[in-house]
């Protein structure tokens, strides 16, 4: 998956929050990323802070995107409000801990 980098950098992000320290964001968080070879699914703990491959059993937001768009977001070249108002971002659950995500990021 092109994408592999940007997953890399999630990982070492989460790794490094502080977990007696104060945190912005406590969502389980489920990422499905369309790549060439098909939908890769990744879980994003916020909660246990961990950061793995599968489908979580139930997540507060599933993010659906393309392996490009997450790269283009993941690097900041498009901000995750536009990309959720051109609709390359989509996602359901709690929309306020979304928001809190995007904040965040």
């Amino acid at each position: 998956m092109k994408c592999d980098a940007v997953i890399e950098k999630i990982k070492a992000r989460v790794a490094a929050i502080d977990p007696n320290g104060p945190r912005k964001v406590l969502g389980v968080f489920q990422l499905n990323i369309e790549a060439a070879d098909g939908v890769h699914e990744i879980v994003v703990d916020l909660k246990a802070l961990k950061v793995s491959d599968g489908k979580a059993g139930s997540p507060d937001v599933v993010i659906n995107l393309k392996d490009e768009d997450f790269i283009a977001v993941g690097t900041k070249q498009i901000p995750v409000k536009d990309a959720v108002a051109q609709g390359k971002v989509t996602m359901t659950g709690d929309q306020n801990l979304f928001q809190a995500l995007v904040d965040a990021i």
